[in-house]
C-alpha cells in the first residue's frame, strides 16, 4: 500500500530506469477497465523509442563505371563480329555453289551428249537401250528410236532384257557394281571420267560368267573366217591387218560382209580398228578401212569406188552395216570406210 501512496507514481518493473520511458499513468486498484484514450497514449509513448537499426548486409558491389561499361561493349561487338562472319559465310556458299553446280552440271550434260551421238550413230536401230530418264530424253534427241528405249528408276530390275545398257551416275547410283560384275561385263564405249563417267555396256542377259564362255567361242569362230579371207587372193590385207584377222579380232558380220564383197570385186583393206573409245578388251572390232586396189583403180578409176559402195549398200541390212561413209587419214589417201552395228553377236 505504501507504493500507491508515493506521489501517484507506479515504478513499472523490467523498465531498467530508464528515464526517457515515460511510464503509465497510475490507476486506483477499482478503477475499473483501461480506457482506449489511455491505452492509446500509452502506446505512442513507447513508439517515441528509438528504434534499433536493422544489421545492413551488404549488396554485392558492382564492378567500376569504366570497365563494366567497356566489356559490354566488346561482348556486343564480338557478337555483332560472329553474326557478320556467319552471313558472309552464307552468302558465300549462296553465290559460289551455284557456280560450281552450274559447272558440274554443264561437264555432264556435255558428257551426256557425247555418249548420246555416239549410241545414236553406232548402236542398231533393233538393239534396246536401258537409260535413266535424262539420257533417254538425249538419245531421242539424238535420233535414236524411242520405242527402243527402256528407262531405268528406283524401283527397276537389272535391265538384262536389254541389249545394251548406258550407265550413267544415275544409274550407278542404282545398281552399285553389280552392273559390271553381273550383267554388263563389257564396255564397248566410255565417255567422261570419274564421277561424270557414261559407259556404254554390252548386257549379258544370262549373267557374266555365260557371257565369257560365249565369248570364248564366238573368238575361235571368228579366228576361222579371218583365215579364209586371208586365204582369198581377192582379198589383199598388210600385215598388220592380217594379225588382226588370224587373232579372230574382227567382228564376225564384218568378215563375211568383207567376204561377199570379194566375191563382187577385189578388196583392198588397209586396217581394222574400233569405233569406240575405251571399249574393253576383247570387245570384237567393228571397222574396216578399205582402199582403191590398184588394178581395178587402173582399170575403172573412181568407178571402184562408186561400185563398192552400190554393192554394200544392197547388203547393209543383211550384215547390219552403218552408211559406208569416205574417210581422209591425217596420212595416206582417203579410204572407204565399213562399219557394222553395235553391240557384235556372240556366235
Amino acid at each position: 500500500m505504501a507504493d500507491h501512496d508515493r506521489g501517484g507514481e507506479v515504478t513499472i518493473p523490467g523498465a531498467g530506469g530508464d528515464p526517457e520511458r515515460p511510464a503509465p499513468p497510475a490507476r486506483a486498484a477499482n478503477a475499473g477497465p483501461v480506457a482506449e484514450d489511455e491505452v492509446t497514449e500509452w502506446l505512442g509513448a513507447i513508439g517515441t523509442e528509438p528504434a534499433r537499426p536493422e544489421p545492413v548486409r551488404p549488396e554485392p558491389a558492382e564492378p567500376a563505371g569504366p570497365w563494366w561499361p567497356g566489356t559490354r561493349v566488346t561482348a556486343c561487338t564480338v557478337a555483332v563480329g560472329l553474326v557478320i562472319g556467319v552471313l558472309a559465310a552464307l552468302a558465300f556458299r549462296h553465290y559460289t555453289r551455284p557456280a560450281e553446280d552450274g559447272g558440274a552440271a554443264s561437264r555432264q550434260a556435255a558428257v551426256r551428249a557425247e555418249a548420246a551421238r555416239w549410241v545414236a550413230g553406232q548402236v542398231g536401230r533393233d538393239a534396246t537401250v536401258s537409260c535413266d530418264r535424262v539420257m533417254c530424253a538425249a538419245l531421242t534427241a539424238h535420233g535414236f528410236p524411242g520405242g527402243r528405249l527402256m528407262t531405268l528408276g528406283p524401283t527397276s530390275a537389272p535391265p538384262s532384257g536389254s541389249d545394251v545398257v548406258v550407265e550413267t551416275p544415275a544409274v550407278r547410283a542404282l545398281f552399285g557394281s553389280s552392273l559390271d560384275a553381273a550383267w554388263a561385263p563389257a564396255v564397248l564405249a566410255s565417255f567422261g571420267s570419274a564421277a561424270d563417267r557414261v559407259a556404254v555396256r554390252v548386257i549379258a542377259p544370262h549373267g557374266a560368267a555365260v557371257y565369257q564362255v560365249l565369248l570364248r567361242a564366238d573368238l575361235a569362230a571368228r579366228k576361222r573366217a579371218g583365215a579364209a579371207l586371208l586365204h582369198d587372193p581377192r582379198v589383199t590385207v598388210p600385215s598388220a591387218a592380217a594379225a588382226q584377222l588370224s587373232g579372230g579380232l574382227v567382228d564376225s558380220r564384218l568378215l563375211a560382209a568383207l567376204a561377199a564383197l570379194a566375191r563382187h570385186q577385189p578388196v583392198s583393206i588397209t586396217g581394222f580398228g574400233n569405233d569406240g573409245p575405251g571399249a574393253s578388251p576383247g570387245i570384237p572390232l567393228r571397222v574396216a578401212d578399205l582402199a582403191e586396189d590398184d588394178r581395178a583403180a587402173r582399170r575403172s578409176g573412181t568407178a571402184y569406188v562408186r561400185s563398192a559402195r552400190a554393192y554394200l549398200s544392197t547388203i547393209r541390212a543383211a550384215f547390219h552395216l552403218t552408211p559406208v561413209t569416205a574417210v581422209t587419214p591425217p596420212h595416206g589417201p582417203a579410204v572407204l570406210q565399213v562399219q557394222v552395228t553395235a553391240p557384235s553377236p556372240l556366235g
